[in-house]
Order: C-alpha cells, then sequence, then structure tokens
C-alpha cells in the first residue's frame, strides 16, 4: 500500500470524530485499491456499531420507562446500567479506531 492510500485509510478510521459512516463508504466506492477497501469496510463496520447499541438502548429505556412503577427501582438500574455498558462500548470502538488508524499509517 503505497503513503496516498495509507493515508486515505486511516482518514477512515479517524472519521469516527467527524463523519463516521460518509467517509467510509465514499473512500470504499472512489478507491480502486483493494487493501484501502477492506479497511474501510473494517472502519464503516466499527462506526455502525454504536448506532446499533444507541437502538437497543433507546429498547430498554423505553421498556424501562414503561415498567416504572410506584416502588420499583428495578428498571432504573437496568437503564443506568445499560448507558454505562453502551458509553464503555463507545470509548472502546473510538479506542479501537484511533489504534488501527494509527497501525495503518505507521506500516506505510
Amino acid at each position: 500500500m503505497n503513503r496516498n492510500q495509507a493515508i486515505i485509510a486511516s482518514l477512515c478510521y479517524f472519521s469516527v470524530f467527524i463523519a463516521p459512516v460518509i467517509v467510509p463508504i465514499v473512500a470504499y466506492f472512489v478507491v480502486d485499491e483493494k487493501e484501502t477497501k477492506r479497511h474501510a469496510i473494517r472502519s464503516l463496520l466499527s462506526h455502525i456499531v454504536p448506532f446499533a447499541g444507541w437502538l437497543v438502548l433507546f429498547i430498554a429505556f423505553l421498556g424501562g420507562a414503561i415498567a416504572i412503577d410506584g416502588d420499583s427501582v428495578m428498571p432504573v438500574f437496568v437503564m443506568i446500567g445499560g448507558a454505562i455498558v453502551y458509553f464503555l462500548v463507545v470509548i472502546g470502538i473510538i479506542i479501537w479506531n484511533v489504534i488501527q488508524g494509527i497501525k495503518v499509517l505507521r506500516a506505510a
């Protein structure tokens, strides 16, 4: 992989901060090199995971809000626990993307 392709591949990973889904999709369709396309797909999948997690978190919050009755605090703990797990996963994904972006740049 040449230097320009490595920069494009690393931008796919670093786009988690700016345009998480758009940059990998554009890179996948614009670039012809197989290795760069592979990095674009990997980064796209890692950018989609938080959206899927957000949907699960939303359903958990909705279910918890419906289940709350006068004396039960269990749904509140479930909602808070779900939010904590979600944010830990998102932080892990961001760290993973930064590490992968740096690895691609160093390999070139």
